[in-house]
Order: C-alpha cells, then sequence, then structure tokens
C-alpha cells in the first residue's frame, strides 16, 4: 500500500488553510489517489467553524508536526511467535529470518515478552532431566510438533504433560509408568512392546518413515502413540525442546518503542542500550515487528502537499525532513526548499480555493455541494466578499459558480459568515494573536503579522492594553524584532495595525506610525499580502 500523502495549509489556519486541505484532498480522491489525508497544523477559528459547521464538514483532525516516526522506518516484519509455542518454533524462526531475538506475544498479539539465541541455547544440550517436561507445564501438542512427529492412535489423558520423560533403556520389564508420564523407544518390535506395555500415557517411536508408516499395533490402545522420523538419540535431545517459551522468555526491563515514537528521541535510546533489536508496538499495544539501529538509516520520509503556503516557519515542525509532492499557493514564493522536483502552482489571485476551483474545472470534475460550500467560503474570507485589493476576476467568476452549487445567496452567506467570525466577546488576547498569524524573516529581522478581521471595534479598544502586553510576550518568546496586528472592519472601512517591538522604528518610516503611539488606522487597508507585507520586504 502507497505511503499515506498529508495535506495541510499553514500555522495558525485561517479559512483558506482549512478548506484547501479538505478540497484539495477531496480532489486528490476524485482523480484516483485515495491515500491522501486532510491535517491542520492549529486551532480552528469561530469563521472556519462556522464554515463547516454549515456545510456540515468535518474539520481535519491535528497534525502537531510531520517529524519521522517509527511508523516511518522499514522494520523487520518477523511471523508471530505466541507463549504457548515451543522453544523450537522460537529457534525456527529467528534462523529462517536471521533474527538475534524476537518478540513473544500473548494471546491477543500484545507483547510478552522478548527471546533471545543465548536464551534458547540451554535448551539445545537434550532431555538431562526427566521431569523437564511436567515442571514447564508443556502443552502435549508441542511434543509432536517438535518432533516433526504425529499422533497415530490413541490420546494423552492431558492438555498438558504432567508426568515424566523416559527411554526404554531407563526401565525394565516389570516397571509401570503412571498414565501421565511419556516414554521413548527405538522402532524395534520388542522395545516397542516394552513401551506399550509400560503403562505410559504416551509411546514416542523414533527412526520411522512417515509417508510409509509400517507399524502393527495391538488394538484399542488408550495411551497416545506418536511416530518421528527423527532417531532415538536426536529424539531424546529435542523432546526438551518442546517446552512453551513462556519458560524461558525475558519480561522484565524490556526496550520497545511504539509506532509514533519520534526518530529524535528513539535514536537516543538506541545509542545508550547495548540491545540491537527493539519490538515496535502499535497505538493499541500490538506488536508489528522489529527494528534494529541500522533502521535509522532506512527511513521513509513523510509524503506532503502544502496549500495556502510555502515558507518553512509558516509549515508544520519537521518540513524539512519530509518529502514535499506538491504546492498550491497564491503568496510569493519564499524559502522552502526540496530535495526533488515538485509539482508548484502559485497564483496571483486572493485565495488558493480559486486556484483548487480552477482545477476542478480543468479536470472536468465538478465538487459536491458540500465541498463548493466550503470553497466559496474560503474565498468569500480571504476577499472579504471582493472588497480586498487581493480579489482578481477569477476569485469572483470561481465564487458564482461555488455559490451556484452551494446553493446559498453569495453575499447574503458572505455577510453571514464573517459576522460569526468578527465578533471578539469572549476572545483572549493570546487567542486573537493565534486566530491568523505568519511568520516572516526580513533579512536580519524576524517579524510577525497577525489579522483578524471584525466588526467589534468597540472590544477591540476594551482590551487593547491587555493585546499589547500580549505582543510583548509574544516578541521575547520568539525573539521577535517586529510585531504586528491588523485588525481589519470591512464596515468601517480599514485596519487598526497595532504595533510592538524592539525595531518598532520600522513600522513608522513605513506606515506612518506616530513615535508616541502604539497603533495607526489605515483607510482601505484590508490585506496582509498586498499591503502590508511587501512594505516589510523592501527591508531585506
Amino acid at each position: 500500500m502507497d505511503k499515506k500523502i498529508y495535506i495541510f495549509g499553514h500555522k495558525n489556519p485561517d479559512t483558506d488553510s482549512i478548506c484547501a486541505c479538505i478540497s484539495y484532498a477531496h480532489l486528490k480522491r476524485a482523480l484516483g489517489n485515495q491515500n491522501v489525508e486532510a491535517v491542520r497544523l492549529g486551532k480552528i477559528s469561530k469563521e472556519t467553524q462556522f464554515a463547516l459547521d454549515y456545510f456540515g464538514v468535518k474539520a481535519p483532525r491535528l497534525l502537531e508536526n510531520i517529524k519521522p516516526q517509527v511508523s516511518d522506518m522499514n522494520f523487520y516484519n518477523v511471523p508471530s511467535v505466541y507463549v504457548v509455542d515451543s522453544v523450537k518454533k522460537a529457534w525456527d524462526v529467528m534462523t529462517e529470518n536471521g533474527r538475534q531475538m524476537i518478540p513473544v506475544l500473548y494471546h491477543d498479539h500484545k507483547l510478552a515478552g522478548v527471546i533471545s539465541v543465548s536464551d534458547i541455547a540451554k535448551t539445545y544440550i537434550g532431555l538431562t532431566d526427566g521431569c523437564v517436561l511436567k515442571n514447564h507445564k508443556t502443552p502435549f501438542i508441542n511434543v509432536a510438533s517438535v518432533l516433526d512427529g504425529k499422533v497415530i492412535t490413541g490420546s494423552y489423558p492431558h492438555a498438558y504433560v504432567l508426568g515424566d520423560v523416559y527411554t526404554t533403556a531407563s526401565i525394565d520389564d516389570h516397571t509401570v509408568l503412571a498414565d501421565t508420564d511419556i516414554i521413548i523407544t527405538g522402532p524395534s518390535s520388542d522395545r516397542i512392546q516394552k513401551a506399550l506395555n509400560s503403562g505410559a500415557g504416551a509411546v514416542i517411536i523414533t527412526d520411522q518413515n512417515m509417508d510409509n508408516l509400517k507399524l502393527e499395533l495391538p488394538p484399542n490402545l488408550s495411551c497416545a502413540v506418536i511416530c518421528t522420523p527423527y532417531s532415538f538419540f536426536k529424539t531424546i535431545k529435542m523432546v526438551s525442546q518442546s517446552i512453551s517459551v513462556k519458560n524461558i522468555l525475558k519480561k522484565d526491563d524490556i526496550t520497545y518503542f511504539e509506532t509514533d515514537d519520534y526518530l529524535d528521541e528513539v535514536k537516543q535510546v538506541m545509542l545508550n542500550t547495548s540491545y540491537r533489536h527493539f519490538p515496535i508496538l502499535d497505538q493499541e499495544g500490538l506488536v508489528k515487528g522489529l527494528i534494529s539501529k541500522r533502521h535509522l538509516l532506512d527511513i521513509q520520509k513523510k509524503k506532503v502537499i502544502l496549500v495556502d503556503h510555502n515558507e518553512r516557519s509558516q509549515s508544520a515542525d519537521g518540513i524539512e525532513q519530509a518529502e514535499i509532492l506538491e504546492i498550491i499557493d497564491h503568496h510569493r514564493i519564499a524559502n522552502i526548499d526540496t530535495g526533488n522536483p515538485l509539482f508548484l502552482r502559485a497564483e496571483p489571485v486572493g485565495c488558493t480555493n480559486t486556484i483548487i476551483g480552477k482545477m476542478f474545472e480543468e479536470k472536468n470534475i465538478m465538487p459536491p455541494k458540500e465541498i463548493a460550500g466550503i470553497m466559496l467560503s474560503a474565498i468569500l474570507s480571504d476577499t472579504l466578499i471582493f472588497k480586498s485589493p487581493t480579489c482578481t476576476p477569477d476569485d469572483v467568476r470561481i465564487a458564482k459558480r461555488l455559490a451556484e452549487i452551494a446553493e446559498v445567496d453569495l453575499y447574503a452567506y458572505g455577510a453571514e459568515l464573517l459576522a460569526a467570525g468578527t465578533s471578539l466577546e469572549g476572545t483572549s488576547p493570546a487567542e486573537l494573536l493565534n486566530i491568523d498569524r505568519k511568520a516572516f524573516t526580513v533579512g536580519k529581522y524576524n517579524i510577525s503579522v497577525a489579522q483578524v478581521n471584525t466588526g467589534d471595534f468597540k472590544s477591540l479598544f476594551k482590551i487593547k492594553d491587555q493585546i499589547l502586553e500580549e505582543m510583548h510576550h509574544l516578541e521575547e518568546k520568539e525573539n521577535l524584532d517586529l510585531c504586528l496586528l491588523m485588525v481589519t472592519d470591512i464596515v468601517v472601512g480599514g485596519t487598526e495595525l497595532m504595533v510592538t517591538g524592539r525595531e518598532k522604528r520600522l513600522a513608522e518610516a513605513l506606515f506612518g506610525l506616530d513615535p508616541t503611539d502604539d497603533s495607526i488606522f489605515l483607510k482601505d487597508v484590508f490585506s496582509r499580502k498586498k499591503q502590508i507585507v511587501p512594505k516589510l520586504m523592501g527591508l531585506s
């Protein structure tokens, strides 16, 4: 199965970022790529949630980062060995797969412990104690299995071996064994008869041609008779290997990893232990396989598609360790580096969903009503119902087509959408700053520009001091030279630009901010991308 492809927008996602990852994932699936997942990098805003709820679309799950995990490693798949299985089966699995250690499982496929070659070695010295099977509560079925044998008649009275193991050489003609005991005999008729007369619950006959058995046995035998192709002495040597793995496995201080563990942490653990192999468990505790230190060099990078951004600082943590397949964006081309060629579609339109809407058209695919609805929501949000200077004829054309598919009145729904996201009531200063915030590195300056669209200027000025204080905290936390907050009101017709930072003087020069003030109203300014960021770019 192909590796999953994650589609996501920028951190602190706005409506365009969230709706773009959903709509583009739908388009990819419609074109035959089923292994895509829309995810998000941050909290859903009020406006975005309104759009999703209005059209009955589920929000993408939160992806905290894109760093490599254990699940991205090409780990070993090892055949299952369970606690009741014989030591010989464990040994066979090890040798067939070339492993020095394997995990041992409970019946529910969860980890019981591990077993290594050195743990098994001592069982290969042979039967030195006649009560070894009894003492280890060995399943009787393991005996025939280990000896590649077959029960040809009769049955042992218990599921587990409850007696001792003998050979015909260790008893005389008058010895009477219990029906829980097992006796091993060679192929001669005299020895077989001696074993059958002993009263044992199971008789193992060695040196047999399993494809052509020619034994003459008394009728109505109650004891189990097992035939094995192995010689008398090899049978004696191997029978002890029928004890269950659970008797010799290691249960304590096991080092294992889970599929969602990050490789940075895994690497540190591996370097500080003498173990060479480690079991892998999934989130439900089921064993998935084994990894070794060499797997750190064999990692399948996560595959991603970026929408509505192309800057490293705005993308997922760990993006430099991922394989970027595509970028769909309407911003300037910035500093995302890729190791391989990729599909890049960047257009100077007001919204990423406008580009995706054009791609639906180009592929002759009509989005369903709910997908058309959230795409429309993104365009109306990003263009402020076509009032933003970033709006283009393509945005208007695609929006009108999507409104028809979504069966909504374009302007009435747009006003309702923006109203849902504009109230600042109950929003903390920290939440306000992170509704839609982007970070930029311009020359030697680290700059953050947040934007919130609102029709609630009165609520803003009530908490202005708290907002400025939070902006100062953000400066310290992210080592910012300049921290900007755009509070945009399409009814008032402009943006209140709030400014803090050690390089506040830059905003004074660029936007006419009075040195004694911490904010300025910019009439007819609606767009961060077209009216604020370009001026900041001139600082480089």
